[in-house]
């Protein structure tokens, strides 16, 4: 039975791309596990549903409530 085997000049990859697309792959993961905690659906609506109050500071507050 034969395998079905491709290198990686059929498939278009050199050594300097794969070390691209490792490096890029590594920082997706570490930039998603870094950001994870703060994707709870609770804190994404708050932010897409309020109205964002920027203060003198620069500092930005999310109101609780609509005021609609």
């Amino acid at each position: 039975m034969y395998l079905f085997e491709l290198s990686f000049s059929e498939m278009g990859l050199s050594l300097p791309l794969v070390i691209v697309l490792v490096i890029f792959g590594g920082f997706f993961l570490i930039s998603f596990f870094i950001t994870s905690p703060n994707m709870d659906t609770k804190g994404l609506l708050r932010v897409l549903y309020s109205k964002p109050v920027r203060k003198p500071d620069g500092s930005v507050e999310y109101p609780e409530s609509r005021n609609n």
